[in-house]
């Protein structure tokens, strides 16, 4: 995710029977949280999807404590078939991260100078009963010591491609989009659900494609998902992760 935070829906069916437990239901995550990821395992010909908790912040199996997975919440996508961080998991180990929405933060200077001024967004379908679902990777990591020495920890990364320009806003006849490249150079790859065996999501997280073919499909369908969100301003209460609740995504109300 290009902003600190992600929001994960309360609850209801996510795909094909797949509902997100109580414990992952977050309004305001940050790096380092658990957040829900989907996969699709191979099952008699075919797939089962599951969703599990995983720390959002990637842990590659030579990462040699917990702290790495800071600095590893993104995965630029122009990079990422090479980086010893993910070129592992990109190969194989793909999966989509649900969420209703993400919160950024837009820089602006006031016309009559001074200092620069950072106003929350809320970014989310224009529908409030759908998901984005973000195209991630996921690890698992050995813990080396302490009282959980020699258990599994599962671990995620969301991938980000640049922001929209006016061209691509032109080509998308899309307003949405021109606001997205004005709220931040990266964005967070959202894939396209359909609910069938050959729409993005599924064929990005059963990974039967090449890495680079596989990145390159997923960034070539980002705006044309993208510019069926919104942009809502919301309170500035998103910027603390003390503040976790249902209203953090309520429109700002200004006193005019």
């Amino acid at each position: 995710m290009c902003g600190r935070y992600v929001i994960a829906r309360a609850s209801g069916d996510l795909l094909g029977g797949v509902e997100l437990e109580e414990s992952l239901t977050n309004y305001n995550v940050a790096p380092t949280h658990t957040v829900p990821i989907l996969v699709d395992h191979p099952n008699d010909g075919g797939f089962t999807r599951e969703i599990h908790g995983a720390r959002w912040g990637l842990l590659p199996v030579w990462a040699k404590d917990e702290s790495f997975s800071s600095r590893a919440f993104n995965a630029r996508s122009e990079t990422v078939t090479e980086k010893p961080t993910f070129r592992h998991a990109v190969k194989s180990q793909r999966c989509a991260i649900p969420a209703t929405g993400y919160y950024e933060w837009k820089k602006s200077t006031p016309s009559t100078g001074g200092r620069t001024q950072k106003t929350p967004f809320y970014v989310h379908p224009e529908n409030s009963d759908d998901n984005i679902y973000f195209a991630g990777l996921y690890e698992w990591w050995k813990i080396p010591e302490g009282e959980h020495a020699g258990e599994w920890l599962l671990s995620t990364t969301i991938l980000t491609m640049p922001s929209p320009g006016e061209s691509d806003a032109e080509k998308f006849s899309s307003e949405t989009l021109n606001e997205l490249g004005e709220l931040h150079d990266r964005l967070p790859i959202p894939l396209r659900y359909s609910g069938d065996d050959n729409d993005e999501l599924s064929v990005w997280m059963r990974a039967q494609e090449e890495a680079d073919v596989a990145v390159e499909r997923i960034r070539g369908q980002a705006y044309d998902v993208a510019r069926e969100w919104v942009l809502t301003e919301v309170g500035r209460e998103v910027g603390s992760v003390a503040h976790n609740g249902p209203e953090l995504i309520q429109p700002v109300e200004r006193l005019i």
